[in-house]
């Protein structure tokens, strides 16, 4: 999986494209990101360890940023990825 750097965030320090342009197309088409959406950035880093926590967390946030407004379910997320017992 390629984590690439963004350049008009400099805050975030690696965001997943793959995820970031899934959200955008989601977004896009229903104003919110899809569960399957959140079910797999969630399998990708708790399940298979593709994705480090980290990249995950830089990931929604950048998503976060771009919807302007979120839902409990990705804060959910957000909260699960920064809790170290997860």
């Amino acid at each position: 999986m390629q984590i690439n750097r963004i350049n008009s965030q400099p805050n975030f320090k690696a965001v997943n494209q793959k995820y970031f342009e899934w959200a955008k197309k989601d977004y896009n088409l229903t104003k919110d990101v899809s569960l399957d959406w959140i079910q797999r950035l969630s399998f990708d880093v708790f399940l298979f360890k593709e994705i480090s926590r980290k990249d995950a967390i830089d990931t929604v946030n950048a998503v976060k940023k771009y919807m302007n407004k979120t839902d409990e379910c990705m804060e959910a997320l957000l909260e699960n990825l920064r809790n170290p017992n997860s």
